[in-house]
């Protein structure tokens, strides 16, 4: 990172500490009595990436229980709860089977290198699917549930690298959480906050909240991360909570993992992370609808 860069994002996240503040993220009211002692940036990155670092293999499970809450265009709501397969590869191949108790797949939610997408048969009958290139962009349409940004949400690819297009971090820090701050630069000039990952200030360090910011400042996502262990024996530690909000698009999704297990790569069906094309989706899927079609 350039020098210059370090100083300007410490300025704007000094500018910025009374509007981000660091509330905890279940609301718990900041202990009493002296802080712990603070901790430099690199230490808290260094502490999180080791942890990223110790995933060097695949997640599975297959109990894993997914509540969602979604509003279509029409602001109808549509509210699920579903049993779910789950598999994670690092930094954000993602995905997502989802089924009511024993019966037949009725959601999925993917992300590969490349693309990411969900379909939803009951009710809504379509799929919705973008491009990571063009996340952000004012020609990318957004959806309620956001599998582009659940890869980052499960706080499990580590901070983010140089080439997503971000600068930081900076660092603020209260009584319970430090707060890392990225910041994004405009076309035009100048810099917007994008980004806040809140890290506890005692050990083990664990992520407890990320998020993200629009444009115009406003929280577009916020996730909270529960429940931490280890995948297994000498892996990283991984929350088995994990719980979503995406207050623009009023969108809410809960995660709740029973078991993990680690899988090794050959042993990843090599097609698992394709987006579905549209002879491969259920027949009630009458629509799919790239959003970020403007963009290409």
């Amino acid at each position: 990172m350039q020098i210059h860069r370090t100083f300007i994002v410490s300025g704007i996240a000094a500018s910025l500490s009374v509007l981000c503040g660091c509330p905890p993220p279940n609301g718990e009211i900041e202990p009493v009595g002296p802080p712990p002692p603070p901790r430099t940036i690199e230490d808290i990155v260094a502490t999180i990436e080791a942890n990223a670092a110790l995933l060097d293999r695949a997640l599975w499970s297959n109990s894993v229980t997914v509540t969602a809450r979604l509003v279509d265009e029409k602001a109808k709501e549509h509210a699920y709860n579903l049993d779910s397969s789950f598999l994670f590869s690092p930094p954000r191949c993602l995905r997502l089977d989802l089924r009511p108790g024993l019966g037949d797949q009725v959601m999925q939610i993917g992300s590969n290198d490349s693309d990411y997408w969900i379909w939803i048969e009951p009710e809504m009958g379509k799929m919705w699917w973008g491009r990571h290139r063009h996340v952000g962009k004012p020609c990318a349409e957004t959806i309620s549930v956001r599998p582009d940004q659940l890869t980052t949400a499960l706080g499990l690819s580590g901070l983010p690298r140089a080439g997503d297009g971000l600068i930081g971090p900076a660092r603020k820090y209260g009584r319970t959480y430090d707060v890392l701050y990225y910041l994004h630069e405009q076309p035009g000039g100048g810099y917007l906050l994008e980004r806040e990952y809140l890290v506890e200030r005692v050990s083990p360090y664990l992520l407890r909240s990320i998020r993200f910011r629009d444009r115009l400042g406003r929280v577009s996502m916020s996730a909270f991360l529960d429940d931490y262990r280890p995948a297994w024996d000498g892996g990283p530690l991984v929350p088995h909570t994990i719980n979503v909000i995406w207050p623009k698009d009023d969108g809410k999704f809960t995660m709740w993992i029973k078991r993990l297990r680690g899988m090794e790569a050959e042993k990843v069906n090599a097609r698992a992370f394709d987006r579905p094309t549209a002879d491969a989706l259920p027949g009630g899927i009458e629509r799919v609808i790239q959003v970020d079609g403007d963009c290409e």
